[in-house]
């Protein structure tokens, strides 16, 4: 409990978030944050041979699938995981080819990079997740580092060795987060502070903490998403959001999926457990600032939530769902998916066309310039 109570009263304090939230790498000038469009990365279905792809929502209310693909005269390829927008970018990891794709936000143009010739083979294989700050754009992978990369040279200025099976990143008071999962196994899940002025890695555990997946910065806490446990028959158990402060981990919201708007302090929440017989989904907002929970929205829209993200600027959520498969029942892994915009209040704006296999969201930013 010591080293937990130093390592969450002294990095963890003053939580404050570095990332530029106009996406300009540190470049953004003054003006009006306005929303450009919101990317979906599909991961496909291996099985069926289906690889992931890449589908923009438009301001105008049209999607357009595939536009990695069209642009390029190539499939992203085996189960493209995470995506982000920043600065003038689009990344893209593709954990099943050991890839990152570095795309321009304007043509879709893409640089694909070897993750194990960008870290070395015997780190860089499966990479999963992504965040930025500064200049630099930092990348986990399932060998257990993270590379921290310059936005200019494409190079990796420093790899990280962080726990077992590192997901989700965040950036804050000069400290990188990393949420290492351990696979599910519950045998060495942890937090990870990596001091990126002197490179130490500070690791954090607690009986809580069973199988990380993301994190949030807020503030002078933590909010990490994590999947729980399963029990013998592979029920899932205590998913949700924990926050993390002072030396203490509590759980606030149950979740299985969440999307953090630090614009309006506010998470927004999807509980859909993996359980027999099935757990009712529920769509919830937890409040960052006053520690209370309520109903988002019903849900009697969605057939099977696989993804969400919140605009920050207008505060619109978007949630993307599987379609259900008719003759089974159940949702159809290969087949096109769709996503729900709605607003901060709950109220369904429009759905749009989908690829197969909903994996993550990337907000794109700009900015306005003042007069």
């Amino acid at each position: 409990m010591a080293a937990l109570a130093a390592l969450t009263a002294v990095t963890f304090t003053a939580c404050e978030d570095d990332n530029d939230s106009t996406g300009g790498g540190g470049q953004g000038g003054q003006g009006t944050l306005l929303t450009e469009g919101v990317y979906l990365v599909c991961s496909g279905n291996t099985s069926n041979q289906i690889g992931g792809s890449l589908t923009l929502l438009g301001l105008d209310g049209t999607s357009a699938t595939d536009i990695f693909e069209q642009a390029n005269g190539r499939a992203l390829g085996d189960t493209p995981n995470d995506v982000m927008a920043y600065g003038g970018k689009l990344y893209v990891a593709v954990t099943g080819e050991n890839t990152l794709e570095v795309i321009n936000r304007y043509d879709l143009s893409s640089t694909q990079l070897s993750t194990t010739a960008l870290m070395g083979d015997a780190r860089g294989k499966k990479p999963r997740r992504l965040t930025a700050a500064g200049k630099y754009v930092f990348l986990s992978t399932f060998d257990g580092y993270v590379a921290k990369i310059d936005t200019l040279t494409l190079e990796a200025e420093q790899v990280y060795q962080v726990g077992s099976y590192p997901e989700g990143m965040a950036v804050g008071s000069g400290l990188l987060f990393v949420a290492n999962s351990d696979y599910g196994a519950g045998q060495n899940p942890s937090l990870s502070s990596v001091n990126l002025a002197d490179g130490t890695v500070t690791t954090f555990k607690d009986a809580l903490i069973t199988n990380p997946t993301s994190i949030a910065c807020y503030d002078d806490a933590l909010y990490v998403l994590d999947y729980g446990w399963y029990d013998d028959a592979w029920n899932q158990n205590d998913a949700g959001v924990r926050r993390v402060k002072e030396g203490q981990v509590e759980i606030v919201a149950a979740a299985t999926m969440m999307a953090a708007d630090p614009q309006r302090g506010l998470i927004y929440t999807v509980n859909a457990p993996y359980t027999s017989p099935a757990t009712p989904v529920t769509y919830g907002v937890y409040d960052m600032k006053t520690g209370q929970s309520r109903q988002f929205i019903a849900g009697d829209g969605i057939d099977s939530p696989a993804a969400i993200t919140v605009d920050e600027v207008s505060g619109d959520v978007y949630i993307a769902s599987y379609t259900m498969n008719p003759d089974t029942g159940y949702a159809d892994y290969s087949a096109p998916s769709y996503v729900n915009q709605y607003t901060a209040e709950g109220t369904l704006v429009r759905t749009f066309e989908a690829g197969a296999g909903p994996t993550a969201f990337a907000v794109s930013y700009g900015t306005s310039t003042q007069k």
